[in-house]
């Protein structure tokens, strides 16, 4: 065995280095077109987006969303706000196609890397990339302004550097700026220990302690006027609740006994129809061909499972998309399982686009989360206090507001975010005219407001519901 595992990574370091090059350009160049032409071109809630407007209105003030921060995709973001033409969202939601025809590229490279110097591996490469690309999730994830796709073109570099041998310290730089990406990234750490000779862990660690540096900006961006920041980073301990993402650990629990079989079952229908369920069939194959290296194979293998069971037990709507990364891998395994279809591989992913482009396409959406705040926002009175019930409101009348500049004198607060200490002191130091901020009181709150300006509550839910009513003489 080891004697057939040299010959093929002998092969794999003597190939043509512009083949791997090409493939990857290639697959990263045909995903990122579709994805152009099928990206949000505003704010939209699809596909589980309703954290965008927050994170926009962040990367554009140069702020902090919520936990733990996520300051790499804060920078690029606001580089990205930059660009000269399209709504601020679509400059981000640009942000997230390129990040994602980015993993494609490398999940791509690194393929063709493993299976070695063969026909068949070209095919297998290109199509498992492509596969992965028009995956719905991965689709749909790659149309708007989020994290997820950021954080998997980190990892896909930083599987690509373990799959390349590359130097420790490169690896360890991609897995720490793929960790201030999305906290999920941990999970990779077993791997990336399994794949480092022991000799080298300290310069593993090394580069990732550079590429978490990131976090560092917090502090700085705690100091600024940005109206998205969440927490005290200007404290060491108000630092760490940001960046361990203390306020959703609640969040991890086990299903109970008589919820866990319909959410086995919910999890596993949505995992299986990102590529139908004969795709899943070609991990037997694929284990039986890359058993040639079954040191990769099985902690590809284990990786996943980590992901797939965080994915389930993480109580939210949109756990889901924590497998991301574990499809992802799975996707580099069942490459080999395209080993007996030659060419003919390629059809997979023609079919997977045809499947799914109108029903992930988000061109043609209708109205816009945020032109929808501007038709809410257009009768509220001159300088009311806009009171919202959560996430998808506050963070929607946040880009509204502060990207899209509409209705500036409004002083938009939100109930949930009442609760926190940090919140109602930025709130007070905004807003200095505002009273009863000292404790979580809405109804005192109402009160002493309602008195002396015009007072609002919208939901943006469909269909939006306001009422107002005016300050008392």
């Amino acid at each position: 065995m080891s004697e057939i595992r040299g010959r093929n990574w002998a092969d794999a370091n003597a190939r043509p280095k512009s083949i791997g090059l090409w493939l990857s350009l290639a697959t990263g160049g045909v995903s990122s077109l579709v994805y152009l032409l099928t990206m949000a071109t505003d704010l939209t809630w699809a596909n589980f987006g309703a954290d965008g407007g927050e994170l926009i209105t962040a990367a554009v003030t140069l702020g902090i969303p919520h936990p733990p921060g996520y300051p790499t995709y804060v920078v690029l973001g606001k580089l990205f706000s930059l660009l000269p033409s399209g709504t601020t969202a679509l400059r981000l939601h640009l942000l997230s196609a390129l990040a994602m025809a980015t993993a494609v590229a490398f999940i791509t490279t690194t393929i063709y890397t493993w299976t070695g110097k063969h026909t068949w591996s070209r095919s297998a490469a290109v199509a498992a990339g492509l596969i992965f690309a028009f995956a719905p999730l991965v689709w749909g994830q790659a149309l708007i302004a989020e994290v997820y796709a950021l954080n998997l073109a980190m990892l896909a570099v930083f599987i690509w550097t373990l799959w390349t041998k590359k130097s420790p310290w490169l690896s360890g730089l991609f897995f720490g700026l793929s960790i201030t990406t999305h906290l999920t990234s941990l999970l990779m750490l077993p791997l990336a220990l399994a794949l480092t000779p022991r000799k080298h862990w300290l310069r593993l660690v090394g580069g990732m302690l550079i590429g978490l540096v990131p976090f560092l900006l917090l502090p700085l961006f705690a100091n600024g006027n940005s109206p998205v920041i969440w927490g005290d980073a200007s404290t060491l301990s108000g630092w760490w609740w940001l960046v361990s993402g203390s306020l959703y650990q609640a969040n991890l629990q086990l299903p109970s006994i008589t919820e866990l079989p319909n959410q086995l079952l919910h999890w596993g229908q949505s995992i299986g129809h990102q590529f139908g369920w004969f795709g899943w069939l070609l991990l037997i194959p694929a284990i039986y061909y890359a058993k040639i290296d079954a040191q990769r194979t099985g902690w590809l293998l284990i990786t996943a499972v980590f992901y797939a069971i965080y994915s389930i037990v993480y109580q939210t709507e949109d756990a889901i998309l924590y497998f991301l990364p574990g499809f992802m891998l799975l996707m580099i395994l069942l490459s080999w399982g395209l080993k007996p279809f030659g060419r003919w591989a390629l059809i997979l992913p023609i079919i997977l686009l045809l499947l799914n482009f109108s029903a992930v396409n988000l061109r043609n959406q209708p109205v816009s989360p945020n032109k929808l705040a501007v038709k809410a926002m257009t009768n509220m009175p001159t300088d009311a206090i806009v009171l919202t019930p959560g996430d998808r409101s506050i963070f929607t009348l946040w880009y509204t507001q502060n990207v899209d500049k509409q209705r500036p004198d409004l002083t938009l607060v939100d109930a949930n975010l009442m609760a926190f200490d940090w919140y109602r002191i930025r709130l007070a130091e905004h807003n200095p005219t505002l009273q009863g901020l000292d404790k979580d009181d809405l109804v005192r709150f109402r009160q002493l407001n309602g008195e002396k300006r015009p007072f609002c509550t919208l939901s943006l839910l469909n269909p939006a519901e306001i009422h107002c009513t005016e300050a008392k003489p």
